[in-house]
């Protein structure tokens, strides 16, 4: 057979295309290689021999690795996690703040505002002023308040606990009734007497939050009733004065209207009594003529009288005797009582009716007992309501006792022992030596071969 250099050459004869011929390459590390092939398997036996002759140097890199990672382990802060439970208060825990109705608020609602005020980060940099743990924080003293504060709420973490007895629905999320917090520190009682703190300050800061917010409520309902009370008595007080000024009004009008009628009846009495002493002037004249002194009968002086013998009159009559027949001594007595008189009201029949009218209108009770109102609320309906809701206001507690928005259901504790266990350290530090070890290795085994 040919070999594939002169396969390939007879058949590209025309082309007069010539190929080397190969060499071979004998001593490699990892067996015989043509010349120009690159090699693509490895001889593992060989690399282990390779690898075994470097055992000098992994064996001091895995001791160094070793040996530092057990100084790490022995010299390195331990970490502990301490951690406390946190649960939401029943009502009967939350004590008053949930007898009252201006801000409504539920367990949940309660264990939610103290959860906001314990992730605030001005509440933990307050915690850590207002108490005596700064400077114990503080090992170089030259950290500022901010600094420390910021540091430790970095290694601050909360998380709301979920049990396998909550029954959930797809997509459903456990219900919001319990949280762990939770914090890494070198020095756990140091920690454990932060979180107390904390919680009590974040405590405290959410009765202060609650009660500011109930006051504002309050001093805002106390202020819409007040408003609402002086808009009624302003709208009231309105309609009384329109009232009176329309009974005043209508008063008025009635007062000119007697007035007027009480005129004319007094114009119509005037000229009454004019035109009577005109007729007696004209009766005397005549009675004077006649010679008649004395009433001719008494009886016809009456305005309605019977017939009368003395004049032969007979028969139902009740015409009025002549005025001359009155006599010149009664006439002229009749004149001068009616030119001696200077007020004819008196003998108005109906005008005493009329000023008693005038003066009932002018007093008119309904209108002074209008004006001498003093408080327009006692005659609106819903001023009751009012005052009642104003009372209710007003009886609110300024301060609520001993209110519990969280429930600490386990406090702070120190664990046995830290989060990262030394034994691990020095694992981890052994296996990644181990590596490094065997990686520099084969450099060296590359580079001596």
């Amino acid at each position: 057979m040919r070999n594939g250099y002169e396969a390939i050459s007879s058949m590209n004869m025309d082309k007069h295309i010539e190929f080397p011929p190969r060499e071979v390459v004998p001593n490699t590390p990892y067996g015989y290689v043509l010349a120009g092939e690159v090699q693509d398997e490895i001889n593992l036996a060989d690399l282990i021999r390779n690898l075994a002759r470097e055992w000098k140097i992994m064996a001091i890199l895995l001791l160094v690795g070793t040996l530092g990672s057990i100084a790490y382990a022995s010299f390195s802060t331990k970490i502990y996690l301490v951690e406390a439970m946190l649960r939401a208060p029943t009502f009967h825990e939350l004590g008053d703040v949930s007898g009252q109705n201006l801000v409504e608020i539920e367990p949940v609602d309660a264990f939610t505002r103290f959860t906001e005020q314990i992730l605030a980060p001005e509440n933990h940099h307050q915690t850590l002023v207002s108490s005596d743990l700064l400077q114990q924080f503080s090992q170089d003293g030259q950290s500022t308040d901010v600094e420390i504060s910021s540091g430790i709420y970095n290694s601050f973490s909360l998380e709301i606990v979920k049990h396998d007895y909550y029954q959930l629905s797809k997509g459903e999320k456990a219900p919001f009734k319990e949280i762990s917090i939770s914090m890494e520190s070198g020095d756990p009682e140091l920690a454990q007497r932060y979180l107390h703190a904390l919680i009590k300050n974040s405590e405290n800061n959410t009765v202060k939050s609650f009660a500011e917010d109930f006051r504002i409520v309050k001093e805002n309902r106390v202020k819409a009733v007040k408003e609402e009370m002086e808009a009624l008595a302003q709208a009231e007080k309105q309609n009384r004065e329109a009232k009176i000024a329309r009974l005043e009004e209508a008063n008025r009008e009635l007062i000119i209207k007697l007035q007027q009628q009480i005129d004319l009846n007094v114009r119509k009495a005037k000229q009454d009594r004019e035109n009577q002493i005109i007729q007696l002037e004209e009766a005397l004249k005549t009675a004077a003529v006649l010679n008649i002194e004395e009433p001719v009968t008494w009886d016809d002086l009456r305005p309605l009288r019977k017939s009368s013998q003395v004049t032969n009159e007979i028969g139902d009559k009740d015409e009025s005797a002549p005025l001359y027949f009155r006599g010149t001594r009664l006439l002229k007595a009749e004149l001068d009582l009616l030119n001696a008189r200077e007020d004819d009201r008196p003998f108005i029949s109906g005008i005493s009716d009329l000023e008693n009218q005038i003066i009932q209108a002018q007093n008119d009770p309904v209108i002074i007992a209008l004006k001498s109102r003093q408080n327009d609320l006692f005659y609106v309906e819903k001023y009751d309501d009012l005052q009642r809701q104003l009372s209710d206001l007003l009886e609110q507690p300024a301060q609520f006792e001993n209110p519990q928005f969280v429930i600490v259901s386990r406090p702070a504790t120190i664990p046995p022992g830290p989060i990262r266990s030394p034994m691990l350290i020095v694992a981890i530090g052994v296996l990644v030596s181990g590596f490094l070890a065997l990686f520099v290795a084969l450099i060296f085994a590359s580079f001596r071969n």
